[in-house]
């Protein structure tokens, strides 16, 4: 098999290739303007930029999400996975489970051999099979960049569905995997590291599935949930906080951070970037304490790929319900704050 490597064709690899914030408010803006079809049974649009369009169909309540984008890696196998698990993710980030997914797979024929996209596919329904989900049909086209993704169709039960921007006050703030994935993805395309040096505890991140959700959903106090993806934790936690008279505090040093990534967020982050979009975007939500360093800084804005999940819970749930849960499932967390009262920001200390 001839040899290539993935990364050589992504102009910006996974979330990270998502457009400027503002230009996709444009978009959606004009989207809702010609929205001209009523339909009582959209139950949740693109209003509040949530993660899933929620449709009621005969009382039982299906979910909506599509994402595809360029490579992070260069090993299709482990795109494959990422791309499946990152598909999936806004299904469980609103509290419900997957069904069926079209895939979405677009690259150049004369210069991908075939079993790179077989490796592809391979690393896709490994998860898929995971995680109980069909693949049922999809589209092909030729593309210089190769694209890959998935349109997921889910169900969730309605105490279950959660929204990225319902959080109450004195809420704990929590997410489940570390900040970076962005930064390494930078680190691996301009050659500062390879993906051969990486730990396993790192590729396991970047392919997590946060089936977690599902499960966290099914407890009440469990009051807004999200999954962390290109527009960085910063833009996620504004949608908790942006028009509801709250703020969200957030210890600067209860965030993780994957292993290495500190040491090089300011040499592999470039303006512009994704990083320099968000942290453009998201400026008017952000109070920092002065001693906040500026690589903390940037990776508060890395674009995540199948980044982890973001939640807001009480803590009488935490300690009763999630706290055991977590053990149980022998997965991590990381409690990184609080809500409070406010207008708004995002106050980082």
């Amino acid at each position: 098999m001839s040899v290539c490597n993935l990364l050589d064709f992504s102009e910006s690899g996974g979330c990270g290739c998502k457009i400027p914030p503002q230009m996709l408010t444009n978009i959606l803006k004009t989207t809702q303007k010609k929205n001209t079809v009523k339909n009582e049974d959209i139950l949740l649009g693109f209003e509040t930029s949530d993660d899933c369009a929620i449709y009621n169909f005969g009382g039982k309540k299906l979910l909506f999400s599509t994402d595809f984008f360029s490579s992070t890696v260069s090993s299709p196998y482990l795109f494959g996975k990422i791309a499946a698990a990152n598909a999936l993710s806004d299904i469980y980030a609103t509290g419900g489970r997957p069904l069926i997914v079209n895939s979405i797979l677009a690259f150049p024929p004369d210069d991908i051999p075939m079993p790179y996209i077989e490796k592809m596919i391979e690393g896709a329904q490994e998860v898929m099979a995971e995680c109980g989900a069909t693949v049922v049909g999809g589209h092909t086209i030729k593309n210089a960049q190769p694209l890959y993704g998935f349109a997921v169709i889910g169900e969730a039960e309605d105490a279950h569905i959660r929204q990225n921007n319902t959080p109450r006050n004195h809420d704990l703030v929590i997410i489940t995997k570390p900040l970076g994935i962005g930064i390494i993805s930078n680190a691996l395309k301009v050659g500062r590291l390879r993906e051969e040096d990486l730990f396993e505890s790192t590729l396991e991140i970047m392919s997590r599935v946060n089936r977690i959700g599902y499960s966290l959903a099914q407890h009440q106090g469990v009051s807004a949930m999200t999954d962390i993806t290109g527009f960085g934790l910063a833009g996620h936690l504004s949608e908790l906080v942006e028009n509801t008279g709250f703020n969200v505090n957030i210890d600067g040093d209860a965030v993780p951070v994957i292993d290495g990534v500190e040491a090089l967020s300011l040499a592999v982050t470039k303006n512009p970037s994704g990083t320099y979009n968000n942290i453009s975007r998201y400026a008017r939500f952000m109070k920092y304490d002065a001693d906040i360093s500026d690589e903390r800084r940037l990776i508060l804005h890395d674009p995540q790929t199948n980044g982890g999940l973001l939640f807001t819970v009480d803590e009488e749930t935490y300690r009763e319900h999630i706290l055991p849960l977590f053990e149980a499932e022998s997965s991590e967390h990381y409690v990184i704050g609080t809500i409070s009262e406010g207008q708004g920001q995002i106050v980082v200390k």
